[in-house]
């Protein structure tokens, strides 16, 4: 009877989403059909609705006709494998790369495509005819796995501009502190950049080598983006007897997907593997490791100055291998102590440098002369000691909070709170349920740990997530989520995984909670994603040149790069004295703050008609108002930078599929309806 009940809800399930399916294909096409016409790719998404519709009805109420494939399947195990991870990619490869698919964007047809390529991948992974959870599951991680990393490497081009609104400028970020002679600026001198130490050098590794492409850098990126969350899940289990090899590859891919969630930024996740690392090693080499992951976490953001103390102590505190006695209750505390202040030791050891604002204050000193650089490092000096009561004044009371970003909006969706339940429901529900039905031991302490410590860095990530610039992820939460899988991995060590591999293989109904908890970090991608579209190579050629051009009709003039500074970095255009100032990321931060005093060498340099040209974005004076995509913080820029520079500065150029504008002094103050130049 249960068995019946499944296919029943199965079988209603597969006509729901057939019959939307249809309905996108002929929405899609009706332009056509309206015409006679009947187009191949119409008829290829027929094909795969009709064929996947069949299968499926197949599988569920007669899979005794596939039979006779039964023998084929079971004497070619691998090459049968191979073809069910090699279907599990096809949908991944046809969203991100292939232009033909460009009318199969509607959501159903999605859903269908994907979900039938995974149901034959699935089917081809078992020897038997029946579909089983098992290679449900397996299936189901590659396609999630390899859509979420498809997705990420997709965006490798040498189109010189700069993909999303600050790509390029983040690369000439990470690029100044090894590769400053790539730059016409004085070598003896640091180039002040809006970026901190910790990223600036681990993205910038790659301006270690010689003659580094843009190719190269874009690459580079898109591997810290994912390896390292990877890593993160293998450290977490790598030295736990119940975990073999296939169990720790399927944990190290669900980490990744889980943390790109986010996304985490590297430096946080890498401390968080130094952690994990030391977790089974002896105490001094733990302390050791959590110390230098407290100092690499603080290099680059203040606020992650507990988090390493933080994974520490749960890995040690809530470790279910240790004894429960007595004596081993008092040596668990000992440790977790120890472990607390390495890591704030290790955070203490760089706030002490006099480097701890940043690479920004050393380099705005060193800039003296430069009136951008002179008020940056005023606005540094304003930053009150870390952690008093002024700090947190400060850093709660410096950029408005916008709370309606924790609710679904223009800039994010789902907004904060439901795209965080969405991410962390399914895994934390299947820990409940299993905690529930298996005791995990955990005394009133650990407990008490448990949440108190969780609470601390969601509430902390909530309030980092509705500060104006924020809010259109889940980054912000990034403590938050690690500790989720840091107590994932530690239910897995105490019997979780265990209690998952028998509920999959006994086809459980519990099962689908687990796949949704591997489907849900890729259905963004999965939904969203699409093959990248440059504009013309002569268009984007066009723009090149004329950028060539200006620079070289005025040698020896000062030209500011306020955006598309990875022009620069990579010899798009010719070498020449680099001006760090009034770099957009920048500005638009200063701008955020409401910090009119930042802004006034800037527009001394304007009415001085400093530059004989401004490269940037296309500017425009147009205010949005609240409540859209980003649209506080647009209006804060116009105030601040736009409205001013357009005052000053006209368009000589304009290339907005390039996204980027090339401005010349005017004659005459701009005079417009509504618009007071400052």
């Amino acid at each position: 009877m249960k068995k019946r009940l499944v296919r029943i809800c199965c079988s209603i399930l597969l006509l729901f989403c057939a019959v939307r399916c249809g309905m996108d294909i002929f929405i899609r096409y009706a332009e056509y059909l309206d015409k006679g016409k009947i187009v191949p790719s119409f008829l290829l998404i027929c094909g795969i609705l009709a064929f996947g519709t069949v299968f499926s009805a197949v599988l569920i109420w007669k899979p005794d006709l596939f039979s006779p494939l039964a023998g084929v399947k079971s004497r070619i195990p691998l090459p049968r494998r191979a073809a069910a991870v090699m279907l599990c990619l096809v949908p991944g490869v046809l969203y991100n790369f292939i232009r033909f698919c460009e009318p199969y964007q509607g959501l159903w047809i999605r859903i269908f495509l994907c979900g039938t390529f995974v149901l034959l991948a699935s089917w081809l992974w078992e020897a038997e005819n029946e579909l089983h959870f098992t290679g449900m599951t397996v299936c189901t991680l590659v396609f999630s796995a390899g859509f979420v990393l498809l997705t990420q490497f997709h965006d490798i081009t040498n189109y010189p501009f700069s993909i999303g609104w600050s790509e390029g400028n983040r690369m000439w970020d990470y690029s100044v502190l090894f590769g400053k002679d790539l730059y016409d600026f004085p070598q003896d001198q640091t180039i002040p950049a809006y970026i901190d130490i910790g990223r600036q050098s681990l993205w910038g590794l790659i301006y270690l080598l010689p003659k580094v492409t843009i190719v190269m850098a874009r690459v580079w990126n898109d591997i810290l983006f994912t390896i390292p969350c990877a890593l993160l899940g293998w450290a977490l289990l790598r030295k736990d007897p119940s975990c073999k090899s296939s169990r720790l590859l399927a944990f190290s891919l669900w980490a990744m997907l889980f943390l790109m969630q986010g996304p985490i930024y590297t430096p946080l996740t890498l401390a968080a593997v130094l952690t994990a690392l030391g977790s089974r090693t002896p105490l001094p080499v733990n302390c050791l490791l959590t110390a230098a992951a407290g100092f690499y976490a603080v290099m680059s953001r203040s606020t992650w100055i507990a988090a390493p103390s933080a994974f520490a102590v749960f890995l040690q505190f809530l470790d279910p291998k240790a004894n429960n006695s007595a004596h081993e209750r008092k040596a668990r505390w000992g440790k977790a102590i120890a472990l607390g202040l390495s890591g704030l030791i290790g955070a203490a050891v760089y706030m002490k440098r006099e480097v701890f604002m940043g690479l920004f204050r050393s380099g705005a000193a060193e800039t003296a002369g430069s009136a951008g650089a002179e008020a940056a490092s005023a606005a540094m000096d304003a930053v009150p000691q870390i952690f008093t009561p002024e700090w947190f004044r400060y850093y709660l009371g410096r950029q408005a909070l916008l709370f309606d970003r924790l609710w679904p909006n223009e800039t994010y969706r789902p907004g904060i709170v439901l795209g965080l339940a969405a991410a962390v429901l399914p895994v934390l529900l299947l820990i409940l349920i299993w905690s529930r039905r298996k005791e995990w031991g955990l005394d009133g302490w650990q407990k008490l740990l448990l949440f108190a410590g969780s609470g601390i860095f969601l509430a902390a990530g909530l309030i980092f997530s509705v500060k104006i610039g924020g809010g259109s992820n889940l980054h912000n939460l990034d403590m938050f989520l690690i500790l989720v899988l840091i107590t994932a991995a530690l239910a897995w060590k105490a019997g979780f995984g265990n209690w998952l591999a028998a509920r999959i293989r006994s086809d459980s109904l519990l099962c689908l909670l687990i796949l949704a908890a591997i489907l849900i970090p890729s259905w963004e991608n999965m939904t969203k994603a699409s093959p990248r579209r440059y504009p013309r190579s002569e268009i984007t050629a066009d723009a090149v040149d004329k950028i060539r051009t200006v620079i070289n009709e005025h040698p020896g003039e000062d030209i500011l790069f306020m955006d598309q500074r990875q022009l620069l970095t990579f010899g798009t255009v010719p070498k020449i004295p680099l001006i760090a100032d009034y770099e957009k990321k920048w500005m638009m931060d200063e701008a955020m703050s409401n910090d009119a005093a930042y802004f006034e060498p800037y527009i001394r340099d304007l009415k001085a008609r400093r530059f004989a040209a401004i490269i940037t974005e296309p500017l425009h004076i147009k205010f949005q108002g609240e409540g859209g995509d980003f649209s506080e913080e647009n209006d804060l820029f116009v105030t601040y930078v736009s409205l001013p520079t357009l005052c000053y500065y006209e368009p000589a150029e304009t290339f907005d599929e390039q996204g980027v504008q090339i401005l010349i002094p005017r004659d005459s103050v701009l005079d417009a309806e509504g618009v007071t130049c400052p």
